[in-house]
């Protein structure tokens, strides 16, 4: 009696358990297609037009909806806001994003983009052949190259850094070199609006080559060290381009500009304006 009693007892507690189990079931599947009914309804859907945009200025709304993954119809549940603050963050013009999600179907991007200052032209020997590569960037004000360019991108204004291939070593001063030819292009708008910026390159032997014009035929290249401070290189512009008055006042143009240290009598050493190299008469119709 005992052991049916036993047995008895032990299939009530499988039949209660089955139950039990059963429900719970039943329970966690109606909850679960109740929560995807819900997650998908339209009082949860954030749509394009619910997508609040700040800060761009170059990237487009349609462009910034696409690379978030909110150009369409999407649950509030499934939108991710590391993914799309990561997705953003891929594009070459945005420095940074910011994502906030706002309960039920809101979403608020504040974008902020990289400032394209210069245009640098970097030239690398090819991995596979015995041609050079030629690659232009985007510039900002630190010396960060943060995109290719592309045709319709750039503008005239803007000037152009040729930075020649170099060793492992020499491509770490790369910013460095960069923020130089922005000072230089800066300061030299500053010092002679006459004679317009074309380009700016560097060789590690040569230095700093500022290349302007004065007019079709009228082009001159200012050749700087490395050695020489910031204030020496203001120094040397502005020499140079009141020289180039001065011949110019005389119909003649110089087309480079060299300067170099040289020991005065007190030991102390100072720059020497070397200037005159392929001097021209000017023609008319040169200006």
């Amino acid at each position: 009696m005992k052991r049916f009693l036993g047995t008895l007892s032990c299939i009530g507690y499988v039949l209660c358990t089955y139950v039990f189990i059963s429900l719970f079931a039943a329970a966690f599947c109606f909850a679960g297609d109740a929560f995807v009914t819900f997650k998908n309804s339209d009082k949860m859907l954030i749509t394009p037009e619910n997508v609040e945009i700040s800060g761009n200025y170059r990237l487009g709304r349609e462009d910034i909806l696409f690379a978030a993954g909110l150009d369409k119809k999407i649950s509030f549940f499934d939108a991710d806001r590391k993914k799309m603050t990561l997705n953003l963050t891929t594009c070459g013009w945005v420095k940074k994003a910011f994502v906030e999600k706002f309960f039920p179907d809101s979403v608020k991007i504040h974008i902020e983009e990289f400032k394209p200052v210069m245009i640098v032209n970097s030239r690398k020997k090819s991995p596979d052949s015995d041609k050079d590569l030629f690659m232009m960037w985007f510039s900002d004000a630190d010396g960060i190259l943060f995109k290719r360019v592309v045709p319709g991108e750039s503008s005239n204004d803007m000037p152009v850094f040729f930075l020649n291939y170099s060793t492992p070593e020499e491509d770490k001063k790369r910013p460095e070199r960069i923020k130089n030819a922005i000072f230089l292009a800066e300061k030299w708008g500053t010092i002679s609006p006459f004679c317009k910026l074309d380009a700016i390159s560097y060789e590690v032997l040569v230095g700093y080559s500022m290349e302007c014009s004065a007019g079709r035929n009228l082009k001159t290249v200012i050749r700087l060290k490395d050695e020489f401070s910031g204030d020496e290189w203001v120094k040397m512009m502005t020499d140079a381009a009141n020289a180039m008055n001065s011949l110019l006042a005389e119909n003649q143009w110089a087309g480079e500009y060299e300067f170099d240290k040289v020991e005065n009598s007190f030991g102390e050493k100072k720059y020497e304006t070397i200037l005159g190299k392929r001097v021209q008469n000017i023609k008319k119709g040169e200006l």
